[in-house]
């Protein structure tokens, strides 16, 4: 017997979410920051460690589209690799008033794959619009939240179609500082970061933990680390099923650090979970 598949809309009707809707305010615009051309530039590298016990990032449950999402995930929330390097932290100047533009062939891209996003962390010029993409033959959405305002819906895309692809405006996010994508289509285990750059002194690390970056005018400068929250506080639990995990705050360690023109400074975090 062959198989009838409800159309999108009917989808969409009965689960009760709007194939593209925007809701909250517009995030506000930061500081201005000057484009020039750097000359002397120098680099700062370094790598963030992780201080524990890496296997105790959760799994999580799966419970819906089981058959294609599988039963359990790992949460993406804590990876730690070779030598107890930290990916997915985000590493950024923080103050600089000027310096290197941004690359004009970066095109950010959020895509739902095997029911995760990916990547888990997106660093998004401030200007620039973000493609969400529907990797998967189920439905899934982007809800994105600004968490530095009580945690207000900036967009919430749903796409329930594979290969369907949704430009979101670059006016939708213009504040600097992290925004929350989660999915609301039974799917809550699914959780990722835009990170909004107001320049483009922000690094993501890699697997190892590492990160640079290049270019920067000489001086001395604030640098920050940014690693998203990992333990769960607490679960929203509806009809026997979970519908919402709520994590921890995220982990922000300050330091300062001086680079020299054309020179390479050295700088480490060590991350440890409350």
């Amino acid at each position: 017997m062959k198989r009838i598949r409800p159309s999108a809309a009917l989808v969409l009707s009965l689960l009760g979410i709007a194939t593209l809707t925007w809701q909250g305010s517009v995030l506000c615009a930061g500081p201005l920051y000057k484009e020039t051309d750097v000359r002397d530039g120098g680099t700062v590298r370094g790598v963030v460690h992780f201080v524990g016990d890496p296997s105790k990032s959760p799994r999580l449950d799966i419970t819906k589209d089981t058959d294609y999402c599988g039963r359990t995930k790992v949460s993406p929330r804590l990876c730690v690799g070779r030598k107890n390097g930290v990916q997915h932290a985000v590493v950024f100047l923080e103050g600089i008033e000027q310096g290197k533009k941004f690359a004009p062939e970066i095109k950010p891209v959020l895509d739902q794959r095997r029911c995760t996003y990916e990547p888990h962390i997106t660093i998004l010029p401030m200007g620039k619009q973000l493609e969400i993409v529907n990797s998967d033959p189920i439905l899934h959405n982007v809800h994105a939240y600004d968490e530095q305002a009580e945690s207000k819906t900036i967009f919430n895309i749903a796409q329930p179609i594979k290969g369907q692809r949704t430009m979101v405006k670059s006016t939708r996010m213009l504040k600097p500082g992290s925004v929350l994508t989660t999915c609301d289509a039974g799917h809550p285990w699914m959780s990722s970061y835009i990170m909004v750059a107001e320049h483009p002194y922000y690094a993501v690390t890699d697997a190892d933990g590492s990160f640079i970056l290049q270019d920067v005018p000489p001086g001395t400068y604030k640098i920050k680390m940014w690693h998203e929250g990992v333990e769960v506080t607490r679960t929203e639990v509806e009809n026997g099923k979970v519908k919402k995990y709520c994590y921890e705050d995220p982990y922000v360690i300050e330091k300062e650090i001086t680079v020299p023109p054309k020179g390479t400074s050295m700088i480490d975090f060590d991350l440890s979970l409350r």
